[in-house]
Formats: C-alpha cells, structure tokens, sequence
C-alpha cells in the first residue's frame, strides 16, 4: 500500500506524520486520504484538480511533472504533501542543478534527510524536486526546484543559490 508523509499543517489536521493509504494512482490515493480526513478536502483541492499552492511529491519528483492525478502507483511508492509555504519564502528553479549535488551540499553544511527531497538544516526545512527540463531547440536542461523555509530561510536560501550559481564548483 503507497505511503503518505504528511508535512506541517497537513499533519495538524490528521494527527499524523505518515499513513498507508490503499490507492493505484495519486488522485486514487488523495481521495482516499480526504475520505479519513474530510478537512484536507478544501486544502488538497481546488474543485476535482489538485491546488496549486501544495506541492505532491512521488519519490522526490513533482507529480504535475508526471502525470497530475493520473500518475499510477506502486504499492511500495512514497507520495511527500506539502502544504503551501507560508511567509513568502524563498523559493526558485535552478538550471543544472542535480538533486544528488544539493543533498552534497545540504549534508555538507548540517542538513538532515527528512524524507526524499527534504531536508532540515539549523533555523530552515528545504524543499526540492526535479522541475520541468528547459528546452531550448532541441537542447535540454536539468532543472531543480528548491523552496527553503523557517526562521533561516533566506540565509540559507542565498546559500544554496551561491552555490547553484558557481555550477557546483
């Protein structure tokens, strides 16, 4: 059965942290998340489509760049919700940036693996997923979302984008 972490004011109104939940695809298993939590109805959905201001994540990837709702769903899969980021947190999309060099970095620097694709780090949580690759003709170029939030957020923000800047070098 797919796995669910639930993030910050997602585990408030469940009471939990993470949860198996029977579905074959995301939407499958968001309805059945919302049919034992009926309040995660309004935050999960915007009439039948997913809401924008939350971010599902399907081993680390952002399931809008796959296939929305329709993704299917292994019973081993691990879905990651996070409700929006609150406070204008810094957030932005960095090209050819690959996700195992910012976990060097964050590990580097005194993060701590959450779940894929999120870490803690003194004072801030970051976030980051693949996002859709830049194309330009027929080039394509990696990119990688990150959203940094807590008290040290655009402290840490400046430092992830120092070091995306320098081409991990």
């Amino acid at each position: 059965m797919p796995k669910v972490n639930l993030y910050a004011t997602f585990r408030d109104l469940t009471g939990q942290s993470h949860l198996e939940v029977e579905g074959r695809t995301v939407g499958g298993v968001l309805e059945n998340l919302v049919r034992a939590y009926p309040k995660l109805r309004e935050e999960l959905f915007e009439g039948e489509a997913l809401a924008e201001r939350v971010s599902v994540f399907l081993e680390g990837r952002d399931v809008r760049y796959l296939e929305g709702l329709s993704t299917p769903l292994s019973p081993e899969a691990t879905l990651d919700l996070f409700p929006p980021v609150a406070g204008g947190a810094p957030e932005a999309t960095f090209g050819a940036l690959p996700p195992w060099l910012l976990e060097e970095y964050l590990v580097s620097w005194g993060g701590r693996k959450l779940g894929e694709g999120h870490y803690a780090l003194p004072g801030a949580m970051v976030r980051f997923a693949e996002a859709e690759p830049l194309r330009v003709g027929s080039l394509s170029i990696p990119q990688l979302w990150v959203g940094v939030e807590g008290e040290e957020a655009e402290a840490w923000f400046n430092r992830i984008a120092f070091a995306a800047s320098r081409g991990g070098g």
